[in-house]
């Protein structure tokens, strides 16, 4: 369990406008940006200028404010892959679920989905999804009369536990699974004969460290991604409540209750 060291700043995304800037920054005072991490719960931050992402004016500051947190770990979970590929991946029907499988179909890939919920396949099948499975012991086998024999190219999953195992037994050989979530458990079970004589890769991803990990050019190419696709209506996520900074303690808790249906954003008067 990560246990930050006292006092630590709060807060992993947000938004807003840039009030100064240093004489080598390559982003102007005034411009509109989303930031990645910096302890966000914050009137003021300072950041690098190669890590924030320019908003299109088409961007409402509020959908910027949640552009780096499921948007980029979407983008970065698809580092790798090339047109054609096939993807396949369990809670689908998530908000990063979704997510991925925009970004999948707008770059040519070929996206499974496996849900717990069957009433979920048209909707992503509208998004473009090639093939919507339930998420049981089935899966595999499904998933090659879809893909083929060879199976996926990558799987992602965001479940963990029994999950871990099914999807990893949907990748074919030579390709990887990336555990990314933990939603059903805090371990990843896997089958044990498979992974000492098969050929399949998995390995845990991280926001942050991803991003960390790329080039300055590639985190802007990932930025103008998605910003592009958010100016186009997808990547976004719904808004249930605003509250100022001052009330934080209230967001917090209206965070927490059950059936919650947008995010809960903190708004500086400042």
């Amino acid at each position: 369990m990560f246990q930050p060291t006292y006092p630590a700043p709060v807060g992993i995304e947000g938004a807003g406008v840039v009030v100064e800037a240093g004489p080598a920054a390559t982003v102007a005072v005034g411009t509109r940006v989303a930031l990645p991490y910096g302890g966000t719960w914050a009137e003021l931050v300072s950041l690098p200028a190669d890590v924030v992402v320019p908003l299109a004016d088409e961007i409402p500051l509020e959908q910027g404010a949640m552009l780096c947190v499921n948007p980029m770990t979407a983008a970065g979970l698809l580092e790798g892959l090339a047109s054609g590929d096939w993807v396949a991946l369990n809670a689908a029907h998530s908000a990063i679920g979704r997510m991925i499988i925009e970004l999948a179909v707008r770059r040519g890939l070929n996206v499974i989905a496996a849900v717990r919920r069957p009433e979920a396949a048209d909707a992503l099948l509208r998004m473009g999804a090639r093939a919507v499975l339930p998420d049981d012991d089935a899966l595999p086998t499904a998933v090659r009369a879809v893909a083929g024999r060879t199976g996926v190219r990558r799987g992602l999953d965001a479940v963990a536990g029994e999950g871990t195992g099914r999807l990893y037994r949907c990748v074919g050989d030579g390709g990887d699974l990336i555990v990314y979530g933990l939603l059903s458990d805090d371990r990843a079970i896997l089958p044990a004969a498979e992974l000492v004589f098969r050929d399949v890769t998995v390995r845990g991803y991280s926001r942050l460290r991803g991003y960390a990990a790329l080039t300055p050019a590639r985190r802007s190419a990932i930025g103008a991604e998605v910003v592009a696709a958010m100016v186009k209506g997808e990547l976004l996520s719904p808004v249930e409540a605003r509250y100022p900074l001052e009330a934080v303690a209230d967001a917090l808790r209206h965070h927490g209750r059950p059936g919650r249906q947008g995010k809960i954003l903190l708004v500086s008067q400042g």
